[in-house]
């Protein structure tokens, strides 16, 4: 083979590498606005009418009974947006650092978070209802999680 035909193939991989990187990082800034910006602006009108239609109860946000104590609302807190986490498709670790875990004080308390935050964001199936997911944490927190 000759030189040129050898630095012939070799600018043109070049060039396809390069086309193909700038096409990657295109996408990739691409997703990275979509995921910052409202989903109202992002939506086309047809989609939007049929998101209106039907409402998603997995989006609710649910609450606690009034009888719940106050560590058993925190850990349903902290489910709650470790499921919205996953489903923004955020790292666990940023999850971890959120206000409701990383700033409790007693070391053992902030393990018991990390570890409700862990067991939901890596929750394998479909994500219960609000409802569902309430009873669920608070049934658990009861049990497992003495009072700080």
């Amino acid at each position: 083979m000759s030189v040129f035909l050898r630095w012939g193939i070799f600018g043109i991989l070049a060039v396809a590498a390069l086309v193909y990187a700038y096409n990657a990082s295109k996408r990739m800034a691409e997703k990275h606005t979509a995921r910052d910006a409202p989903a109202a602006v992002l939506t086309p009108p047809t989609e939007s009418r049929e998101a209106e239609a039907v409402p998603e109860p997995e989006r609710q946000v649910a609450s606690a009974p009034a009888s719940t104590p106050p560590h058993c609302k925190a850990e349903l807190v902290v489910a709650q947006r470790a499921l919205e986490a996953r489903r923004q498709g955020d790292p666990l670790d940023r999850l971890l650092r959120i206000q409701e875990i990383a700033w409790q004080e007693p070391p053992a308390r902030r393990r018991r978070l990390e570890e409700v935050a862990t067991r939901w964001y890596q929750f394998e199936g479909e994500e219960p209802i609000p409802e569902a997911l309430s009873i669920r944490v608070i049934s658990d927190c009861v049990h497992f999680s003495p009072a700080p």
